[in-house]
């Protein structure tokens, strides 16, 4: 065979080749289930909106047919989580999603939970813990045994609230007051909401005091113990999907 006859046969070669490899791809590819269950990890304090951002991309996510949130986390600030409560209630609303409680899911990281379509915890998962808390440390008497002294000019009498060089007046400690109450009525607000049937439970638990999971699900805080796994059945089992019939995406 000469040079032209080797060519050729190289190139109808690496054309089977190619050929033989996109059967085989399109064959994989019609084995691999094409509808996701999405896993969306809140770790930690929300102090961002990065949790809100991610429920809010599995919304989007047409291939993406139901949502399991695993919860490890105190809490956070109180736009962060009023932010990712927001972004999972409206997931919910459109797709099933479900929230696995770990070793604590509290405070603000209830209020998110309570948008899911249903929560699981595990029998020692601390949750509840409900509540607002505003801080002002103040150096004022160190700044005086210091010989330290301030001057003060603002354009308002609250411009300088929580300033460490002072402490509050009586009126800012009311002021004060009324704002985490404020903040603390809108959580339970958003709350009760999610869950209509805590309505009256929820005034027992404005101490802030914490549950174990055993005894959320008797008050009705969550639906059911269980696993990650379990989490996972329930997504499935609520988009209607068939085992082996979608895959597990972490997001």
């Amino acid at each position: 065979m000469g040079k032209r006859g080797r060519w050729r046969a190289c190139l109808w070669g690496a054309v089977g080749l190619f050929l033989m490899l996109a059967l085989v791809f399109s064959a994989l590819d019609f084995l691999v289930p094409r509808d996701k269950i999405a896993v969306v990890e809140i770790e930690g304090e929300l102090s961002d909106f990065s949790y809100a951002e991610l429920l809010e991309s599995a919304r989007r996510d047409l291939s993406v047919k139901a949502v399991v949130v695993e919860v490890n986390s105190p809490g956070g600030t109180v736009q962060a989580c009023f932010e990712t409560e927001t972004a999972m209630r409206q997931l919910a609303r459109e797709k099933p999603v479900v929230v696995t409680m770990r070793e604590y899911a509290a405070s603000g990281a209830y209020l998110l939970s309570s948008a899911a379509s249903y929560i699981f915890a595990r029998s020692s998962t601390l949750t509840a813990g409900l509540g607002v808390i505003a801080i002002w440390v103040s150096y004022e008497n160190w700044l005086e045994r210091e010989g330290i002294k301030y001057y003060r000019w603002s354009t308002g009498q609250l411009k300088d609230l929580g300033a460490e060089y002072r402490g509050p007046t009586p009126e800012e400690n009311l002021y004060l007051q009324s704002m985490v109450e404020n903040l603390l009525r809108e959580a339970m607000d958003r709350i009760k909401r999610n869950r209509p049937r805590l309505e009256n439970v929820l005034e027992s638990l404005r101490d802030g005091s914490v549950l174990y999971g055993t005894e959320a699900l008797s008050m009705g805080l969550v639906d059911n113990l269980g696993t990650f796994r379990d989490a996972v059945d329930k997504a499935r089992e609520l988009a209607d999907l068939k085992k082996g019939g979608y895959r597990l995406v972490y997001l």
